[in-house]
């Protein structure tokens, strides 16, 4: 079985500044490499609450004998009924480790990697919702270049999404079905940079931006991502922290608006499209001034020898944040916490 790193590993705890006796959310668990971290610095009347979509994750992490964690299958958009079913009222931290893991990857059966042939799924939780494969058998041109214009930032949107529908359509004239595996796919995609004349110059598989715009979409991993964010200062003691993750230019953007004060909010030097201008302009981050907010205090990239480890790696960024307020009459409710 191939070693799974968790990125980030002890930065991303460092950051929490754990208080052994405080109570702590992962909510992206994975195969618990940064859980395990928490559990080690937690004293024994520490807790962790663990969350995840996918149900291999949460199966995983009933192995793992220790009291102090508790795992929950659910989406991480759901953090304030999820710690209400377990009477919490204010958590010391939270930590997000955004978008697929190696395992979920190394699984052809998910269908989230180009370079394994397996069924076209995408979805985290195996359990409800559509499958890529049963999304573009409906799908139109338009809305297919949207979803990998939005969340993928890829230049040839358009023709992929003209050669998508085309294989689509033929593909059910002949076997009366669409197209179903990955490698289907990211046949159509490699062959519209061979045609553009762009192969030979990419450095990544023509098909990763596509790929990550359709898992993206899929599980609505952006929507889950700002309504989570919302709701943090609202459960999190004062000076409590948060480590986030990202691998995706857009989710660290987002991450990065939720750090900002209100009044700078985004710029059009933020290196981005008038659509996503408009999007992240759109975000209302919090009900007033006198709410309390996420500051960012740090901002960390992998080392070297990191990415010499573990090449997934090698696009994190790591922003930690803290609960602060910034107006007299800004107050943090620090209620009694109870597990």
């Amino acid at each position: 079985m191939k070693i799974h790193y968790p990125v980030l590993l002890n930065d991303s705890i460092d950051g929490l500044n754990i208080d052994p006796d405080g109570i702590y959310v992962d909510a992206t668990f994975g195969r618990g490499g940064h859980s395990k971290e928490i559990l080690n610095r937690l004293g024994p009347t520490g807790n962790l609450v663990a969350i995840d979509r996918d149900p291999d994750a949460v199966k995983y992490a009933s192995f793992i004998n220790d009291s102090r964690l508790q795992i929950c299958h659910d989406k991480f958009s759901n953090l304030s009924s999820i710690l209400k079913k377990k009477q919490i009222t204010k958590i010391n931290g939270l930590l997000l480790d955004l978008g697929v893991s190696s395992p979920q990857l190394a699984d052809e059966n998910r269908g989230f990697s180009f370079l394994k042939d397996g069924p076209l799924d995408m979805r985290m939780d195996t359990t409800t919702g559509k499958t890529l494969s049963t999304w573009l058998e409906k799908a139109d041109v338009m809305e297919i270049q949207n979803v990998l214009s939005d969340f993928g930032e890829e230049r040839f949107s358009k023709s992929i999404a003209i050669a998508v529908c085309k294989k689509r359509d033929k593909e059910l004239l002949i076997k009366k079905e669409g197209i179903k595996t990955t490698t289907e796919l990211a046949d159509v995609i490699n062959k519209i940079y061979i045609s553009k004349g762009k192969r030979k110059q990419l450095l990544k598989h023509p098909a990763t931006k596509s790929f990550q715009a359709f898992r993206i979409f899929i599980n609505d991993e952006i929507d889950e991502l700002i309504l989570l964010m919302k709701k943090i200062p609202k459960l999190m003691k004062k000076n409590g922290r948060i480590s986030v993750i990202s691998f995706h230019s857009i989710e660290d953007r987002i991450v990065k608006k939720f750090m900002k004060p209100p009044q700078k909010g985004v710029s059009r030097l933020d290196q981005m499209t008038p659509k996503q201008y408009a999007f992240f302009s759109s975000i209302n981050i919090r009900d007033n001034n006198s709410s309390p907010r996420i500051q960012q205090i740090k901002k960390v990239f992998p080392s070297e020898d990191e990415i010499r480890i573990n090449k997934r790696s090698r696009s994190a960024i790591l922003r930690v944040g803290e609960l602060i307020c910034e107006n007299e009459n800004c107050k943090i409710r620090n209620e009694k916490q109870t597990i």
